[in-house]
């Protein structure tokens, strides 16, 4: 795992934080989103994401990266295809 991969993932976990209920509070945030890609959460997360991570080149490698770590897939792309043919 890369730093800069730990680095963005640190600030894609502190907006889960604003995003789920207090409920989910203490589960991995970011693993709660990734496993249920129906959830509003989901789309208002990646809608967000942005604004807490401007650069694409950043945002790509944390996207491919929680794909990687919470999804068993090999990139982002990977995990898009995987929910849509469900």
């Amino acid at each position: 795992m890369s730093d800069l991969y730990r680095i963005m993932k640190g600030k894609a976990y502190r907006l889960a934080e604003t995003i789920i209920a207090p409920k989910h509070q203490g589960e991995d945030l970011l693993q709660t989103i990734m496993s249920d890609s129906d959830h509003s959460r989901h789309p208002l997360f990646l809608s967000m994401l942005p604004q807490v991570i401007p650069a694409e080149a950043h945002r790509q490698i944390l996207l491919d990266g929680l794909a990687r770590e919470y999804a068993g897939v090999d990139g982002w792309m990977a995990y898009v295809e995987r929910e849509t043919s469900e």
